[in-house]
Protein backbone atom coordinates (compact mmCIF):
# COMPACT_ATOMS: atom_id res chain seq x y z
CA UNK A 1 0.00 0.00 0.00
CA UNK A 2 2.39 2.02 0.86
CA UNK A 3 4.71 1.60 -2.46
CA UNK A 4 1.49 2.43 -4.49
CA UNK A 5 1.06 5.55 -2.60
CA UNK A 6 4.45 6.99 -3.75
CA UNK A 7 3.82 5.99 -7.07
CA UNK A 8 1.00 7.75 -6.97
CA UNK A 9 2.11 10.91 -5.59
CA UNK A 10 4.79 10.76 -8.30
CA UNK A 11 2.89 10.25 -11.05
CA UNK A 12 0.59 13.53 -9.96
CA UNK A 13 4.23 15.43 -9.63
CA UNK A 14 5.11 14.32 -12.67
CA UNK A 15 1.92 15.45 -14.50
CA UNK A 16 2.08 18.33 -12.88
CA UNK A 17 5.43 19.44 -14.47
CA UNK A 18 5.17 18.61 -17.57
CA UNK A 19 0.88 20.89 -17.74
CA UNK A 20 3.18 23.83 -16.41
CA UNK A 21 5.92 23.09 -19.15
CA UNK A 22 3.51 22.64 -22.09
CA UNK A 23 1.08 25.79 -20.33
CA UNK A 24 0.22 28.18 -23.00
CA UNK A 25 1.28 32.08 -22.00
CA UNK A 26 -1.79 34.63 -23.02
CA UNK A 27 -0.61 38.24 -23.58
CA UNK A 28 -3.75 40.71 -23.70
CA UNK A 29 -2.95 43.23 -26.38
CA UNK A 30 -4.98 45.51 -24.15
CA UNK A 31 -1.72 45.06 -21.74
CA UNK A 32 0.24 46.37 -24.71
CA UNK A 33 0.90 50.24 -25.92
CA UNK A 34 0.12 50.08 -29.47
CA UNK A 35 2.32 52.00 -31.90
CA UNK A 36 -0.01 53.63 -34.43
CA UNK A 37 -3.48 53.77 -33.50
CA UNK A 38 -6.85 54.82 -35.67
CA UNK A 39 -10.08 54.56 -34.89
CA UNK A 40 -12.15 55.85 -37.14
CA UNK A 41 -14.65 57.55 -34.75
CA UNK A 42 -14.79 58.80 -31.04
CA UNK A 43 -12.07 57.75 -28.36
CA UNK A 44 -13.12 54.38 -27.28
CA UNK A 45 -10.73 51.24 -27.48
CA UNK A 46 -9.96 49.72 -24.47
CA UNK A 47 -12.53 47.10 -23.06
CA UNK A 48 -11.61 45.20 -20.13
CA UNK A 49 -15.14 45.14 -17.67
CA UNK A 50 -17.98 43.51 -20.82
CA UNK A 51 -18.84 46.78 -22.08
CA UNK A 52 -18.29 48.91 -24.78
CA UNK A 53 -19.86 51.70 -23.27
CA UNK A 54 -22.13 52.14 -27.03
CA UNK A 55 -25.95 52.27 -25.85
CA UNK A 56 -27.00 53.15 -29.61
CA UNK A 57 -29.46 51.39 -31.57
CA UNK A 58 -30.83 49.41 -28.85
CA UNK A 59 -27.16 48.25 -27.83
CA UNK A 60 -26.58 47.07 -24.13
CA UNK A 61 -22.91 47.34 -24.41
CA UNK A 62 -22.01 44.29 -24.05
CA UNK A 63 -20.49 42.08 -26.48
CA UNK A 64 -20.79 38.30 -27.05
CA UNK A 65 -18.69 35.31 -28.32
CA UNK A 66 -20.95 32.50 -29.39
CA UNK A 67 -23.93 34.12 -27.54
CA UNK A 68 -21.83 34.40 -24.11
CA UNK A 69 -20.38 37.39 -22.60
CA UNK A 70 -16.87 38.44 -23.32
CA UNK A 71 -14.69 40.63 -21.20
CA UNK A 72 -11.93 42.03 -22.78
CA UNK A 73 -11.73 43.55 -26.14
CA UNK A 74 -10.23 46.07 -28.53
CA UNK A 75 -12.50 48.39 -29.69
CA UNK A 76 -12.24 50.25 -32.73
CA UNK A 77 -15.01 51.92 -35.06
CA UNK A 78 -14.24 51.62 -38.65
CA UNK A 79 -11.94 52.58 -40.54
CA UNK A 80 -9.59 51.51 -37.93
CA UNK A 81 -5.53 50.50 -38.06
CA UNK A 82 -4.04 49.56 -34.63
CA UNK A 83 0.12 48.25 -35.39
CA UNK A 84 1.46 46.47 -32.03
CA UNK A 85 5.11 45.29 -31.86
CA UNK A 86 5.16 41.25 -31.24
CA UNK A 87 6.71 40.50 -28.35
CA UNK A 88 9.50 37.53 -28.21
CA UNK A 89 8.78 34.04 -28.60
CA UNK A 90 5.13 34.81 -29.81
CA UNK A 91 3.80 32.14 -32.13
CA UNK A 92 0.04 32.94 -32.38
CA UNK A 93 -2.67 35.93 -32.34
CA UNK A 94 -6.32 35.14 -31.68
CA UNK A 95 -9.03 36.86 -31.44
CA UNK A 96 -12.76 36.72 -32.13
CA UNK A 97 -14.37 39.91 -34.41
CA UNK A 98 -17.52 40.66 -32.86
CA UNK A 99 -20.17 44.02 -32.31
CA UNK A 100 -21.78 45.26 -29.37
CA UNK A 101 -24.68 43.18 -28.26
CA UNK A 102 -27.68 45.02 -30.45
CA UNK A 103 -31.05 44.11 -29.87
CA UNK A 104 -33.79 45.25 -32.13
CA UNK A 105 -34.72 48.69 -30.87
CA UNK A 106 -38.12 50.10 -31.37
CA UNK A 107 -39.27 53.74 -31.15
CA UNK A 108 -42.98 54.52 -30.45
CA UNK A 109 -44.05 50.86 -31.18
CA UNK A 110 -42.34 50.88 -34.76
CA UNK A 111 -38.82 49.30 -35.75
CA UNK A 112 -35.81 51.77 -35.60
CA UNK A 113 -35.67 53.22 -38.39
CA UNK A 114 -32.43 51.95 -39.94
CA UNK A 115 -32.18 48.56 -38.21
CA UNK A 116 -30.59 47.14 -40.81
CA UNK A 117 -27.37 49.32 -40.12
CA UNK A 118 -26.70 47.33 -36.82
CA UNK A 119 -25.82 44.07 -38.96
CA UNK A 120 -21.99 44.44 -39.38
CA UNK A 121 -21.28 45.88 -42.63
CA UNK A 122 -17.57 45.87 -41.92
CA UNK A 123 -14.37 43.04 -42.10
CA UNK A 124 -11.63 42.44 -40.17
CA UNK A 125 -8.10 42.28 -41.19
CA UNK A 126 -4.79 41.00 -40.33
CA UNK A 127 -1.45 41.93 -41.47
CA UNK A 128 1.74 40.50 -39.73
CA UNK A 129 4.94 43.16 -40.87
CA UNK A 130 2.78 44.51 -43.82
CA UNK A 131 1.77 41.14 -45.39
CA UNK A 132 -1.88 40.40 -45.16
CA UNK A 133 -2.19 37.31 -42.92
CA UNK A 134 -6.38 37.11 -43.16
CA UNK A 135 -9.41 38.55 -44.01
CA UNK A 136 -12.82 38.34 -42.91
CA UNK A 137 -16.08 37.94 -45.16
CA UNK A 138 -18.10 41.07 -43.83
CA UNK A 139 -19.18 40.34 -40.16
CA UNK A 140 -22.94 40.45 -41.25
CA UNK A 141 -22.24 37.16 -43.35
CA UNK A 142 -21.74 35.12 -40.16
CA UNK A 143 -25.00 33.85 -38.25
CA UNK A 144 -23.66 34.59 -34.86
CA UNK A 145 -22.51 38.01 -35.86
CA UNK A 146 -18.70 37.12 -35.19
CA UNK A 147 -15.52 35.42 -36.40
CA UNK A 148 -12.85 33.78 -35.06
CA UNK A 149 -9.39 34.74 -35.79
CA UNK A 150 -6.70 32.44 -35.63
CA UNK A 151 -2.88 33.45 -36.93
CA UNK A 152 0.22 31.83 -36.74
CA UNK A 153 2.82 34.42 -36.06
CA UNK A 154 6.06 34.04 -37.91
CA UNK A 155 9.40 33.59 -35.86
CA UNK A 156 11.00 36.59 -36.75
CA UNK A 157 7.65 39.07 -36.66
CA UNK A 158 8.33 42.70 -35.75
CA UNK A 159 4.95 43.70 -35.78
CA UNK A 160 1.15 43.00 -36.45
CA UNK A 161 -1.36 45.44 -37.71
CA UNK A 162 -5.42 44.51 -36.78
CA UNK A 163 -7.91 46.75 -39.22
CA UNK A 164 -11.33 47.43 -39.69
CA UNK A 165 -12.73 48.26 -43.11
CA UNK A 166 -16.15 49.79 -43.53
CA UNK A 167 -18.36 48.28 -46.21
CA UNK A 168 -21.46 50.38 -45.78
CA UNK A 169 -22.09 53.90 -44.62
CA UNK A 170 -20.21 53.30 -41.76
CA UNK A 171 -23.53 54.48 -38.93
CA UNK A 172 -22.63 52.05 -35.75
CA UNK A 173 -19.84 50.33 -37.32
CA UNK A 174 -18.99 49.55 -33.64
CA UNK A 175 -16.46 46.85 -34.64
CA UNK A 176 -14.76 45.11 -31.25
CA UNK A 177 -11.55 42.77 -31.45
CA UNK A 178 -13.31 40.32 -28.61
CA UNK A 179 -10.97 38.97 -26.34
CA UNK A 180 -7.66 39.28 -28.75
CA UNK A 181 -4.40 37.80 -27.72
CA UNK A 182 -0.81 37.04 -28.39
CA UNK A 183 -0.05 33.37 -27.13
CA UNK A 184 3.58 32.10 -26.79
CA UNK A 185 3.97 28.22 -26.90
Amino acid sequence: MNKISTLTILAICFCGFFSKVNAEEKIFLGDLKPMKRKVGFGNDFLITNGDCGVRDGGSTGAFLIDGKPATKGLFTHCDSEVVFAVPPGVRKFVAVGTMPNYSRAFKDGKPWGEVDRLDGSWSYEVLVDGVQVYESEPLCSYVKKNVSIQIDIPENARHITLKTHMLGNGNCDHSIWAEPYFIKP
